[in-house]
């Protein structure tokens, strides 16, 4: 029921990024360097200004609140109710490795903080058990026999689409052991390319530890300070990275 629900979901935003009235939300993706077909690819959307446009969407599908609070999708009001917890933001949604759709990530569109927002830990959803892209990426990095991990959807997507398949995200923190088991039954080779920042440089080094307890040969490709892989790969290429 929940897998259902988050795919109605999915339609949902995607619909909304489509429409006439969300040239902004495009235009600021396109800005970004994220070509059309990729926003296609991933199945990126958007949550729009209002408290329960997402709410009366499901409604109309038979959806009970109960099962949208239980995928994560709604929060409940003080006063008694509910409202929707992504609004004015990009959706970026998280697939498990069969494309199933587990959570979200979701990322606004001007300076506002906080900048991204994920879906809560669901029956579905833990952040840290599994990889952005890695539902598009695994037979790559089988293929490859290695595997590029970057922190965010971005850094994901910006080099996926310019040709960097073999790439998976850890959605913003450092590896975890889950992550890391997941990826050794593809490949014991690892690049970390992580935000050339201190926060990147602390996720690198834990990161490192589990990664040589669990056996895999790691890697680090250390980017210069305040760069990340979305704008090395936007501004100066793939090959850059």
């Amino acid at each position: 029921q929940l897998y259902k629900v988050n795919e109605l979901a999915v339609s949902f935003y995607e619909n909304n990024l489509h429409a006439v009235s969300a040239s902004a939300a495009c235009d600021y993706l396109l800005n970004r360097g994220i070509k059309l077909q990729t926003i296609k690819e991933f199945h990126l959307g958007l949550a729009a200004g209002g408290w329960d446009n997402l709410i009366n969407f499901l409604r109309s599908k038979n959806i009970a609140l109960s099962l949208m609070e239980a995928a994560g999708l709604i929060l409940t009001k003080e006063a008694g109710g509910y409202y929707d917890r992504f609004r004015n933001r990009i959706i970026f949604p998280v697939f498990d490795i069969h494309s199933r759709v587990l959570g979200f990530g979701a990322r606004v569109m001007d300076n506002s903080l906080p900048k991204y927002i994920n879906s809560p830990e669901t029956p579905l959803y833990t952040k840290g058990r599994n990889l952005f892209g890695f539902n598009l990426a695994r037979d790559f990095i089988r293929d490859c026999d290695c595997a590029v991990i970057v922190e965010g959807y971005l850094d994901f997507m910006m080099p996926y689409q310019e040709g960097i398949k073999n790439i998976a995200a850890s959605q913003g923190t450092a590896l975890t052991l889950e992550q890391i088991k997941l990826l050794k039954r593809y490949t014991h080779n690892v690049v970390m390319v992580y935000d050339g920042d201190t926060a990147g440089e602390i996720a690198t080094l834990r990161s490192l530890d589990i990664l040589i307890d669990e056996g895999m040969n790691p890697k680090i490709a250390p980017l210069p300070k305040d760069k990340d892989p979305d704008v090395i790969v936007r501004h100066e290429g793939a090959s850059s990275l």
